[in-house]
């Protein structure tokens, strides 16, 4: 069962890993409240089991000013209700630019917990240039499977400081997957800029 989005970035922020900033809101009243507090253009994510693909049901939209709040909140609500009844609320999240990589767990039937990691965004799917290592993982690890993909070379172009990134949020997943009982975690994108690295989405399903 996939768990409250807003328990997966507690989770994380637990291990250290850094999100981009959020609130987690139960109505549109508190969205406008916490919206005063944030940055624009702000994303709205529906939070609910029963929605795993968000952007593909509309249940992710983009706000571009105060004014468009109210009736995104209203669109994005009225998608989610296409699908369920059963949903915890929305996530009012910056929008954070960079580039974009995935970091993914699974408990694998033949081999036990694996870690993944490669290009984020579009290019999953269009490019599907993984790479695995079984858990836990020390930092030569993390630091092999990065070489391995294409992701690298954005990486490299970018500066030894954001491989650093990288390896660190890899190490602090393995971590994570060890401690929790989890089925599989997914962080797609993990955005890395100038400022360092952060998840903007994430599904934990236990």
């Amino acid at each position: 069962m996939k768990i409250p989005d807003h328990h997966a970035y507690k989770i994380l922020e637990g291990y250290g890993i850094n999100t981009a900033p959020y609130r987690f809101a139960g109505s549109l009243t508190e969205a406008e409240e916490f919206s005063e507090e944030m940055t624009y253009p702000l994303f709205l994510k529906i939070d609910s089991p029963e929605v795993i693909h968000k952007s593909d049901s509309g249940c992710v939209l983009l706000v571009n000013a105060d004014y468009d709040l109210e009736d995104r909140f209203n669109e994005l609500m009225k998608n989610a209700h296409k699908i369920t009844e059963n949903i915890n609320g929305v996530i009012i999240q910056e929008r954070v630019e960079g580039k974009e990589f995935i970091v993914g767990s699974k408990k694998d039937e033949q081999f036990g917990r694996v870690i993944a990691f490669g290009l984020g965004g579009i290019f999953v799917e269009a490019i599907r240039d993984i790479s695995f290592r079984l858990i836990p993982i020390e930092r030569f690890d993390a630091e092999s499977m990065i070489r391995e993909t294409q992701a690298f070379n954005v990486l490299k172009a970018r500066g030894e400081s954001d491989i650093t990134e990288v390896v660190d949020v890899l190490m602090r997943i393995s971590g994570l997957a060890e401690k929790e009982d989890i089925e599989e975690l997914d962080i797609n994108p993990l955005i890395v800029n100038n400022m360092g690295a952060c998840v903007a989405d994430v599904r934990i399903i236990k």
